[in-house]
């Protein structure tokens, strides 16, 4: 994390998000995952980690920085979409190499069926106090990817369905709702045409 560069705050991509939408954990949590994972692979991967960076904030609460030194929590949103530390795949944002691969194949995503639920764990946490920072909370949001491409001009489509746990940080501690981290991203193959 620590040699990884961190993107410019990129304002402007500001809007994927409505503003009502900032208003509540479920509704943004299910608009930032939608946007993260609407993907074109054929513009520029650092616009997107932009975008995250810009969406990024941070918080205190040990359970969830846990060991990450102070001075690096400004890394732990962008850090926690690109960092593949299962494999290729294991990521919401893939690997350079693979965004490559994929804008050659006029690759894009497009995203269905979202559905947004407060974890277990999470709420078992809350409810023992062992959640000191009134601001955070939790999500899982599952949802169904469906990647577009197209190869000797004949176009296909690969359909995953995806499981993200992520972090948000919203009111009291701020006045609307934005991203702390990734914890867990699961993507599974369901089929192709």
């Amino acid at each position: 994390m620590r040699a990884m560069p961190v993107p410019s705050p990129e304002r402007a991509l500001r809007d994927r998000i409505p503003a009502e939408a900032r208003s509540h954990p479920d509704l943004y949590a299910a608009q930032f995952v939608t946007a993260l994972l609407t993907q074109d692979f054929r513009r520029p991967r650092s616009q997107l980690l932009s975008w995250v960076a810009a969406e990024a904030v941070t918080t205190n609460e040990p359970l969830v920085v846990g060991l990450v030194p102070v001075e690096l929590r400004d890394r732990l949103a962008v850090f926690s979409v690109t960092e593949e530390s299962d494999g290729p795949g294991s990521s919401p944002i893939p690997s350079p190499a693979d965004w490559i691969r994929l804008g050659a194949l006029d690759a894009y995503t497009t995203v269905a069926d979202v559905r947004v639920s407060e974890p277990l764990a999470w709420s078992n946490a809350v409810d023992a106090g062992r959640i000191t920072d009134p601001g955070i909370t939790a999500r899982q949001v599952t949802a169904t990817v469906t990647l577009h491409t197209t190869d000797s001009s004949r176009p296909s489509t690969t359909r995953y369905s995806v499981s993200l746990t992520a972090d948000f940080e919203g009111p009291p501690t701020r006045p609307s709702w934005g991203f702390v981290n990734v914890v867990r991203y699961t993507s599974l193959k369901e089929g192709a045409s």
